[in-house]
């Protein structure tokens, strides 16, 4: 039996599992990076791929920039992402723990997430910075996402991304 990906979540803790569970499939994404310094926003094309894992306790998902479209059939070079996110749900603490895996920065991002309201969102602190990344207007077919930085407590964020994403596959 093959317990790295699972077809649902485990029974005892589904309310939860949902919350991120809810985006299983595969999404295109469009991508805008936005420098600390004001220039010009970079924009990408991509690939955000969710599905239930280890006997349904846990979100994994794959996130590629640029997309597999995009590369047209090219290798793709180390400074392109090809990320693995891990998400587990802890009864214990009532949130999640998420770690986000970097291959092309060789980044390991370790975040806490809740569902607040009909946002999920992520948080962490980084060199004295908030950093949040926020999954909202979640629909069946549709997303967007943010990360923002607060070098002030959080009195203040600053766009650093943004993804528009739209489900091609269940």
């Amino acid at each position: 039996m093959i317990t790295l990906l699972s077809q649902g979540p485990e029974a005892s803790i589904a309310p939860q599992m949902e919350q991120f569970g809810r985006l299983a499939g595969r999404w295109e994404t469009q991508i805008a990076f936005y420098p600390a310094d004001g220039s010009p926003a970079r924009q990408a094309q991509g690939e955000w791929e969710f599905g239930y894992a280890l006997e349904g306790r846990a979100i994994l998902d794959v996130w590629q920039v640029p997309s597999r479209q995009a590369l047209g059939g090219a290798p793709r070079r180390p400074d392109q992402e090809c990320g693995l996110c891990v998400r587990i749900w802890d009864p214990r603490l009532q949130l999640w723990r998420f770690t986000f895996h970097s291959t092309a920065r060789s980044l390991v991002i370790h975040m806490f997430a809740r569902e607040i309201g009909e946002a999920m969102v992520l948080e962490r602190a980084e060199a004295g910075d908030l950093v949040r990344w926020t999954f909202v207007e979640i629909r069946a077919e549709t997303f967007y996402w943010r990360g923002e930085r607060s070098s002030d407590g959080g009195r203040t964020w600053r766009l650093e991304q943004e993804v528009r994403a739209r489900r091609v596959l269940r």
